[in-house]
């Protein structure tokens, strides 16, 4: 899994009449909705955080320092501003209010002033306070129209950080030696109070987030120190505790979609942490053990600045605070202000400390191997004066000059001189862009969105002669261990089946990939355990005329294809990727059916059942590795993927008697076979057939593009990457 930029909001149109460029300060998304309002400058700008698109902008007066959408009311930011007013921004009427002016009209703070803001979806109020203060003021919000009160709280101690529950009546107050205290928004009573012994030093809560469905509340200490604790009893106990660093750490977002937990320290650290789960119920949780480093690569700025028509700046920015959305795999980020002091101070000393640290390099790693070299330069980091995009752009130039290949000491080079190119065309101007970042698996890009059978195409809309349209009662997908039927009519959905009764409470799972024939009325659905092994569910529909056949069984594999028009055939991809295993499903007087017959006399070893069970495997092997197999309605024929190289069609009983190519043994090589030729790294996502006029056609949906695509692989079409965004790029 990595860090990767779905787009950049473009804010560099605010502003445009003062002299210096403004940095977006401030963001915060909506609860439910995917919309993100951005603070830069004296304006709120809100965007939809899919297209990009900007749709509205409202002048509050002032820059903002801490804001969030009110949960109570669908369509407006709360914030606090420079001049110490707490307004109301409503994005309907483009209107803002004034809920809360301070006591001293000279009262003036900045960006970098500590105010805790906490919000309630149970009451129409902004509870907020200064940093080591003693006591917290209430505020209505537009709707609950409530006069600025103060909370003096029984504690008679300075104040670190507030937070609401997103569920319970309850906010939390941090106190400045580590203590924090659950109140009730309505009585202010003491519910019980979170605080360790006096063995673990703490110095205040620097950042609270919440599970979204368990009661468990994250807490960051201002001493570097992550600790969790469960809330769901009378006696609260913590239930984790980890040293993240020794910076204070400055946010804590809990990942919804991907069930991570992310820290951003105040030094622009991002970490990113997975939660370990009861291996033994009859055994205490050690909470040492509950969090655990999470097998993301850690951010590299440069790139997430340079991808998607970014552009890098140097020196590196750093980030301040990361802005999470509560539902989707969506986060902004926010970078410390470019054109400050220090930057432009520590620029120079920058530079200089990056060619130190890679002459060093060069010196000591003089006549040994590039193996040796190639390690002490990637001990730099991106940090280390040419970040890896970077490299990689020097390489491919390397290549399309038609130079030979370069060396470890050619690469080095490259990147001293970089260095001192980079000197002297330092871009310290602030970043007038937003990126919009996602954790992307690599291994599954289709991951935020869900295992599904798409049931559009079975709605034939450019096809049918006479304009009838039938509708499927049902969709299905499958969410966790349950295959989920979706009914269209009604918008329920329901459990269809369990898919595994039990898995281990140590085991991770994930459902990965799912094909389904409406002829056979049967699953198949793939899932991946703890990240190595895979395995195959195979469920045929609880039908009158099958009840019989209606369990689950598994089999080992990896991908799974249906093969020709009436889908008596499908075929699994075993786990090394290039094994092939072929079942035949019971048919009729077919020629799919003699087919069968002939690859059975061909092939004694398969396993001949009686009449209405499944037969097979019979066993086929790829010269090479591929990646992923796809259904096709051409008779015994099967689409087969190997990422970044080509698309190919096999078969896999025709005439193999009396050709070398085809067959047990399946040639990959494309010389002398039709196949699409796919662009360096991009990875083919889904394939669906739909039988047209002339025959039948399959769109192609890629990381890079979509292509419509014949029987025979020629390309009828494909679209262009110009205005293509997002990850994958097409919407």
């Amino acid at each position: 899994m990595e860090w990767a930029t779905v787009q950049h909001l473009d804010l560099r149109h605010v502003g445009r009449g003062v002299n210096r460029r403004l940095q977006p300060h401030a963001a915060t998304f909506h609860p439910t909705q995917a919309l993100v309002a951005v603070a830069i400058g004296p304006c709120i700008i809100e965007f939809d955080a899919v297209t990009g698109s900007k749709l509205s902008t409202i002048d509050i007066g002032a820059p903002v320092v801490r804001m969030g959408y009110s949960p109570t009311s669908g369509h407006a930011v709360i914030a606090i501003l420079e001049d110490c007013t707490i307004r109301a921004c409503d994005f309907d009427t483009e209107q803002t209010c004034v809920l809360h002016s301070p006591e001293k009209r000279s009262e003036h703070i900045t960006i970098d002033t500590e105010v805790h803001l906490a919000l309630t979806p149970l009451q129409p109020v902004v509870f907020f306070g200064f940093n080591r203060r003693m006591s917290v003021t209430v505020v209505g919000t537009v709707e609950g129209g409530r006069a600025p009160t103060k909370i003096k709280t029984d504690l008679k101690k300075p104040i670190t950080n507030l937070a609401c529950h997103p569920r319970l009546p309850v906010l939390y107050v941090a106190y400045a030696d580590g203590l924090i205290r659950a109140y009730n928004i309505h009585t202010y009573a003491v519910h019980y109070t979170l605080q360790l012994d006096n063995t673990i030093k703490l110095i205040g809560a620097g950042a609270f987030a919440f599970h979204p469905t368990l009661e468990w509340i994250f807490v960051g200490d201002r001493r570097g120190t992550l600790l969790a604790w469960d809330v769901s009893t009378e006696r609260p106990s913590m239930i984790g505790i980890t040293q993240v660093g020794s910076q204070p750490i400055a946010s804590i977002s809990w990942l919804s979609m991907l069930k991570l937990l992310v820290t951003v320290s105040k030094d622009g650290t991002l970490q990113v942490w997975k939660t370990r789960l009861v291996v033994n119920p009859n055994r205490p949780l050690m909470p040492a053990n509950f969090f655990e480093q999470a097998g993301i690569e850690s951010i590299d700025v440069p790139r997430i600045l340079s991808q998607q028509g970014g552009e890098a700046v140097y020196p590196l920015p750093r980030i301040r605070t990361l802005e999470v959305h509560p539902k989707l795999n969506l986060a902004a980020l926010i970078f410390a202000n470019m054109a400050g002091a220090d930057n432009m101070r520590n620029k120079a000393a920058y530079t200089r400390e990056g060619r130190k640290q890679l002459f060093a390099v060069l010196q000591s790693a003089r006549g040994s191997s590039a193996s040796v070299l190639k390690e002490k330069l990637s001990s730099l980091g991106a940090s280390g004066v040419l970040a890896d995009h970077q490299l990689q752009a020097q390489l491919q130039e390397h290549h399309l000059k038609g130079h030979g290949q370069p060396t470890i000491s050619d690469i080095a080079r490259k990147a001293f001189l970089h260095s001192h190119f980079m000197e002297g065309h330092s871009k310290s101007t602030p970043i007038s862009r937003l990126p919009l970042i996602s954790i992307l698996d690599t291994k599954h890009y289709l991951k935020d969105i869900p295992v599904c059978q798409p049931f559009h195409l079975e709605l034939n809309f450019f096809n049918k002669e006479n304009r009838v349209l039938h509708y499927p009662v049902r969709s299905f997908y499958v969410e966790g261990l349950n295959l989920m039927a979706y009914n269209l009519c009604t918008g329920g959905d329901s459990i269809y089946k369990k898919l595994y009764t039990t898995i281990p409470g140590n085991v991770e799972y994930h459902p990965k990939h799912m094909v389904y024939s409406k002829i056979q009325r049967l699953f198949l659905v793939v899932y991946e355990f703890s990240g190595s092994t895979t395995e195959l569910v195979l469920y045929w529909e609880n039908t009158s005329y099958q009840a019989a056949n209606s369990k689950g069984s598994t089999l080992k594999g990896r991908d799974a294809a249906f093969i020709g028009p009436k889908e008596f055939q499908f075929a699994i991809l075993d786990e090394d990727k290039t094994g092939l295993s072929l079942y035949i499903l019971p048919g009729g007087d077919t020629k799919e059916g003699k087919d069968k017959d002939l690859l059975l006399e061909e092939n004694p070893t398969a396993e001949e059942t009686k009449d209405g069970s499944l037969q097979g495997p019979i066993q086929f092997m790829f010269e090479s590795e591929v990646d992923r197999i796809f259904s096709t309605p051409i008779e015994s024929t099967l689409m087969y993927v190997s990422n970044g190289i080509q698309i190919s069609l096999a078969k896999l009983v025709q005439g193999y008697r009396l050709s070398k190519s085809d067959g047990h043994y399946i040639q990959t090589k494309s010389e002398g076979r039709k196949s699409i030729k796919l662009k360096l790294n991009e990875i083919v996502l889904q394939v669906h057939w739909q039988e047209t006029p002339r025959g039948y056609v399959a769109g192609v949906l890629t990381t890079r593009r979509v292509l419509m695509v014949s029987a025979d692989l020629e390309i009828l079409a494909s679209s262009t990457m110009k205005f293509d965004k997002g990850l994958p790029p097409i919407s």
